[in-house]
């Protein structure tokens, strides 16, 4: 069931960027990139008694080169508000390990994808920001939080599918809400001006 969720999510923003968005080199890149991480999806890379996704890794792998684009005065911010994400993520997740009951109706899932959410929304004002901070603090606070159960089990998988399908559906939410803001913000601008219908 998770594979089904992330192959269709994934799938839909291969669709958009490849037949939605306008012709750019940007574009192509973005294009690629999406292909290049459906196709690692499936392979799991061992290390030690550590297990991790190729698809988490090359997650990773964009996150930081996203990052790196941010201007240097914007970094030590970022920083401040990717770690305050990444603790949100790590904590939730060991939370409701040590006391599931919290968690019985609504799962730890939705409770992290809607507050790191809405810190996405709250840190960052254009997309390229927000998808670079959603990236990097579940790529993260993944890490964090396999770190933190190593020792209370044998062996780990870190970034399985179920992780990536809570990814791109975090993407695939921040793009609504880019292309939202993006609309009212046009509508706004086309209301005409009261008076300017009189004064003509």
């Amino acid at each position: 069931m998770e594979a089904m969720y992330y192959y269709w999510s994934i799938w839909f923003i291969w669709i958009i960027v490849t037949f939605i968005m306008g012709k750019s080199t940007w574009r192509t890149i973005l294009a690629v990139c999406v292909l290049i991480h459906i196709i690692f999806s499936h392979l799991m890379i061992s290390i030690l008694d550590i297990g991790m996704n190729a698809g988490y890794l090359i997650t990773l792998v964009y996150a930081c080169i996203a990052f790196v684009t941010f201007r240097p005065k914007q970094r030590i911010m970022r920083i401040m508000q990717c770690c305050s994400m990444i603790s949100a993520y790590a904590f939730f997740m060991i939370f409701a390990l040590y006391d599931p009951v919290w968690f019985t109706i609504i799962k730890v899932d939705w409770v992290v994808f809607s507050l790191l959410i809405l810190m996405c929304l709250t840190y960052g004002h254009q997309l390229t920001e927000r998808m670079t901070l959603w990236m990097m603090s579940v790529c993260l606070g993944e890490a964090l939080y396999a770190l933190a159960i190593h020792r209370l089990t044998s062996s780990i998988v870190v970034g399985d599918l179920g992780f990536l399908s809570l990814t791109v559906q975090g993407a695939i939410f921040l793009l609504g809400v880019d292309q939202l803001e993006k609309l009212m913000t046009t509508r706004s601008s086309r209301k005409p001006v009261k008076g300017a219908a009189k004064s003509t």
